[in-house]
């Protein structure tokens, strides 16, 4: 900062001299004053926009993977083939996944059937321990009987909750394996374009092993790195225009900002949403698009004309009519809005500048300044 300030203040002192060193001669110029066109700092609002590179990106991009192991046995697209929601892609080793889901039912019908089996076994013990209950009071009533009968029906009453355990597993198993027999049979999870094929009929496949890989056409938005300045006045929902590289317009909404900033670009990642379906064509995804980022909504700013702008060992000069004499003064520009640039210090609305001439003119020389108006009115003559 303090090597800044030292630059400007050598930056000025050398104007300063260089005014001093003319002035002495001022007589010189003061003889014949210079005609130039000049111009006026105005007050603007700034409701221009500046460019901004974007990309479009789809919203859904997947990877579709095998959600069981075992050999392809069909493969039914290839790369570039639009495919619906639920369209089988390929099928993996579908005959073994039939096969297994089948011994889980016969499982599962066989497990019932031990659970009537036991049942049925309960059922007669539980009759047998009545009717020896119904002995009691008589003197054919046996005790080591009952007591066995009563272990038994323990007994019994355990081995229908083990094979009840039984059945709820094998159920499970089965649901599995239907699952399984499913999951052979690989479908698309939505909409889209196959980007990428990474199998062949016979190869064999790992559980999550990535099959294809799926890209949506329709479901797209447009991403951008905007700097950090201009993030900072966008809101969500503000309307930003968008252009191809082939001149198609369309509109979009901001739909998100990003919270982070780029450290080596100074960028915040915006994302925008558009109607695709108002596009005249289809975009790729990828594509480059320009983004027109608005400079400041609603905010005034003073303006100056780019020809009033001399270059000098880097600083932005230029000349000022003060009672019609020129003087030079160095000023800060911001962004360029149309033919004018944005005056962030150095000069204020309502000073008049130099425009054409400028380049001949030296600090203090007398000028004669004509109105940049009445020239183009005595052209229009």
């Amino acid at each position: 900062m303090n090597l800044c300030i030292r630059n400007f203040y050598k930056n000025y002192l050398l104007i300063i001299l260089l005014s001093l060193l003319f002035i002495i001669n001022n007589k010189a110029f003061s003889q014949s004053a210079a005609s130039v066109e000049v111009d006026k700092v105005i007050l603007e609002s700034i409701n221009q926009t500046i460019p901004v590179i974007g990309r479009v990106i789809s919203l859904k991009e997947a990877n579709v993977p095998a959600a069981v192991i075992g050999k392809i046995e069909n493969v039914l697209v290839e790369v570039g083939d639009r495919v619906k929601k639920g369209q089988i892609l390929a099928s993996i080793d579908t005959e073994r996944y039939m096969w297994l889901a089948k011994i889980a039912t016969a499982n599962v019908n066989a497990t019932k059937a031990e659970i009537k089996s036991a049942k049925a076994e309960t059922n007669i013990n539980l009759i047998e321990l009545k009717r020896m209950e119904n002995l009691r009071e008589s003197s054919a009533f046996n005790v080591a009987k009952y007591e066995r009968l009563q272990s038994l029906h323990t007994s019994l009453i355990a081995k229908e909750e083990i094979v009840e355990a039984k059945l709820n597993s094998v159920l499970q198993e089965e649901k599995l394996a239907k699952l399984n027999l499913k999951r052979a049979k690989v479908k698309a999870p939505f909409d889209g374009i196959i980007e990428l094929k990474m199998i062949e009929l016979g190869e064999a496949v790992g559980l999550g092993f990535t099959l294809f890989k799926l890209v949506s056409e329709s479901l797209l938005e447009v991403e951008a790195d905007v700097p950090s300045n201009r993030a900072r006045i966008l809101k969500i929902n503000n309307n930003i225009k968008i252009s191809t590289t082939d001149m198609i317009s369309f509109n979009s909404k901001l739909r998100a900002l990003g919270v982070r900033e780029n450290s080596n670009s100074r960028t915040i990642p915006i994302y925008l949403t558009f109607n695709n379906s108002e596009v005249s064509r289809n975009l790729f995804v990828g594509e480059n698009v320009n983004i027109f980022i608005p400079i400041g909504p609603g905010l005034k700013a003073p303006t100056v004309h780019k020809d009033a702008i001399l270059k000098r060992e880097g600083m932005s000069l230029v000349y000022v009519v003060e009672e019609e004499k020129a003087v030079i003064k160095p000023l800060k520009l911001g962004d360029g809005v149309g033919n004018r640039f944005i005056v962030l210090g150095g000069i204020q609305e309502g000073d008049t500048v130099v425009i054409k001439g400028n380049e001949r003119l030296r600090p203090g020389q007398a000028v004669k300044p004509i109105p940049i108006k009445e020239i183009n009115e005595d052209e229009a003559k």
